[in-house]
């Protein structure tokens, strides 16, 4: 039988250490990968951070903008409603300003219907007044009552 011959014990050691620096520099070696990769890793989400920073930013900055809009819009809108009220008081006026000068027409068409004719209030006491012929007041009463329908399908 063949007998290795004996080693010294301070080379049988070194030999050990080497063994164990060889697994440590094998340990290091992936533990670098893995550290590099956890690196990588935390700047995309460093750039990923600064991505969601720039969107909050543009949209507050929007939000913003269509406040100022809205507001714009809303005064805008205010100052029309208000036209349209003042114009819509204004033509309530003049329809029932219409409607009373329809009425007096009428009046005066079925006046002038029946012959009657109304004395002038003022002016000289020599003119003869002018008697309304009987087609004339026919047609002034016609022309009066289709002004007066007009108006009132206006209502």
């Amino acid at each position: 039988m063949m007998v290795l011959p004996a080693l010294p014990l301070g080379t049988i050691l070194e030999l050990i250490v080497c063994v164990f620096l060889g697994a440590t520099i094998a340990y290091c070696a992936m533990l670098d990968r893995r550290l590099r990769a956890m690196r990588s890793g935390q700047d995309g989400l460093r750039e990923l951070v600064g991505e969601l920073n720039n969107a909050t930013q543009r949209a507050v900055s929007a939000i913003e903008a269509l406040k100022q809009a809205s507001a714009a819009t809303g005064d805008e809108l205010g100052e029309s409603v208000n036209r349209a009220r003042v114009l819509a008081d204004e033509l309530a006026l003049m329809i029932e300003s219409g409607e009373r000068i329809a009425e007096r027409i009428t009046r005066g068409s079925h006046a002038a219907e029946r012959n009657v004719t109304p004395q002038p209030a003022s002016g000289p006491r020599n003119a003869i007044p002018p008697k309304p012929s009987g087609r004339d007041a026919a047609l002034a009463a016609r022309a009066a009552n289709q002004l007066l329908d007009a108006l009132k399908k206006a209502r």
